[in-house]
């Protein structure tokens, strides 16, 4: 099962590959590498800062759900598809798809544990 450690790294992974991977029509790059790791690797915890697992193991509910992980995937397709028209859109489009990759890499580690991920979990 992955730990915070786990989680955090493969987070920063996550946004780093959203950096590199995003280019503009002209093949430029439009995100700063630091920032998307550090977006990625923060966004990666908050699932267990919503629902944090206090020795519980039990603790997975709606925010590492099945339908949340389905609604990340969503938002992080829109926000793909998304052409800013300014700074100040391009760097919001920027820090949702580092967000989203973030957070799904969270929930996809815990999907390939033994105790998954829950359909939808209780709203605590």
């Amino acid at each position: 099962m992955a730990n915070g450690s786990t989680h955090s790294i493969v987070g920063g992974l996550a946004g780093l590959v959203v950096a590199i991977g995003d280019t503009d029509q002209s093949g430029n790059l439009q995100h700063d590498f630091l920032l998307a790791m550090g977006v990625g690797t923060a966004f990666s915890k908050l699932p267990d800062v919503l629902e944090p697992s206090l020795n519980n193991p039990h603790h997975r509910q709606f925010c590492h759900s099945v339908i949340v992980l389905g609604l990340i995937g969503y938002g992080l397709k829109k926000a793909y598809e998304w052409r800013p028209q300014d700074r100040v859109e391009a760097f919001a489009r920027g820090l949702a798809l580092c967000a989203g990759a973030g957070y799904l890499s969270h929930l996809l580690l815990d999907a390939t544990s033994s105790r998954s991920l829950p359909f939808c979990g209780k709203f605590n």
